[in-house]
């Protein structure tokens, strides 16, 4: 896509644009007063008696002044790749009948991938409205070009049964986070709840920091040299039950670049291509492995039971909703460990010396 096509889609983005690189310019010049007064640098700049006491404010003010400045004009620099990018994704689900939204419905706050944490499964009569009606459960990720499949359009307490978008966190400091602060996701609907599994990538990481190796699975053939399977204690079998051969092949051959989590009634891929660059090769791939294990694994998902729940067609026993998270009690044990060896080495060597 051309610059003019931009230009004749969007003229306001350019013209932001032209914003932002008079700000960032304007910045010089600030920046440049900001080191003169506190390092004499390129010059030297007295300041009178009676308001030399205030140099420190003046630097400071000054910094983030020009902080400020190079901030809001880099976004407005951005805007033209911004738009860009978004009318291609726009002429992209056109031709694939998709639809197209530049924020589209937030990813809920369920799995490893989008920060649930410790919070553990909700109930399952609330578990539609479970970001809703309790706050600790809002969506921690904000979902960006995002493409769905046409003619869905529930609103935010609904997810489409086919969505991929890019998740960027917007959490606090103190909530839960994923793995990932910025990813490319795949989110499809599958035919019931299964058990929560994780099959984790091996060229894209490891998740071994989030997930204690008591849960992890060995599959036969290959797969282990491309994935890590994950599965709540005693759903051992269960996996092995949904992940056949067939699925097996498809996941090597369309999703070895990605992680993949099973949560409840969806299937969510992860990537961590996400860049503009990106955008069609991925997006492409992500479509045709979703029909590829729609069919593989979906057809699994159809005649799956767990004889653990009261509804065994279609619920799974709360043992194999959620996978046990790794305690962060030997993490933080061993920090404060290595904290305290730094601390205490030099007064350990004096007294070694000191001996000898």
């Amino acid at each position: 896509m051309s610059w003019g096509e931009v230009r004749d889609e969007d003229p306001s983005a350019f013209r932001s644009a032209a914003r932002g690189a008079f700000l960032v310019v304007a910045a010089v010049p600030v920046a440049l007063l900001c080191s003169s007064l506190t390092t004499e640098m390129p010059v030297a700049i007295p300041l009178p008696d009676w308001l030399d006491w205030g140099r420190g404010l003046f630097m400071m003010v000054l910094l983030w002044f020009v902080i400020g400045l190079w901030i809001w004009g880099a976004v407005l620099l951005s805007m033209p790749a911004d738009t860009r990018r978004g009318i291609a994704f726009q002429r992209f689900a056109r031709q694939r009948g998709l639809q197209y939204r530049r924020y589209g419905i937030l990813p809920r706050r369920w799995g490893i991938f989008f920060g649930e944490g410790r919070a553990g499964a909700p109930p399952r009569k609330l578990a539609r409205l479970a970001h809703r009606e309790d706050p600790a459960r809002a969506p921690l990720y904000q979902s960006q070009f995002a493409l769905a499949e046409e003619g869905v359009d529930r609103g935010e307490l609904m997810d489409p049964p086919l969505q991929i978008a890019l998740a960027t966190y917007t959490g606090g400091k103190s909530d839960p986070k994923g793995p990932f602060p910025a990813f490319r996701y795949l989110s499809m609907k599958l035919p019931r709840a299964l058990p929560h599994l994780m099959i984790d990538a091996r060229r894209n990481g490891s998740l071994r920091a989030v997930l204690p190796g008591s849960q992890r699975l060995s599959l036969e053939g290959d797969f282990d040299r491309h994935f890590t399977v994950y599965a709540p204690a005693g759903y051992q079998r269960d996996a092995l039950e949904l992940l056949t051969p067939d699925v097996m092949v498809c996941l090597i051959d369309h999703g070895r670049r990605w992680d993949i989590e099973v949560i409840e009634d969806r299937l969510v891929v992860a990537s961590r291509r996400f860049r503009a660059g990106s955008d069609r090769s991925e997006v492409t791939a992500m479509l045709l492995f979703s029909e590829l294990v729609a069919r593989e694994l979906g057809h699994q998902a159809r005649h799956y039971t767990d004889p653990r729940a009261a509804r065994p067609r279609s619920q799974v026993a709360d043992a194999g909703r959620r996978l046990r998270l790794r305690s962060a009690a030997w993490t933080t044990a061993a920090f404060v460990l290595a904290v305290a060896g730094m601390f205490a080495f030099p007064h350990l060597l004096g007294w070694w010396l000191d001996r000898n």
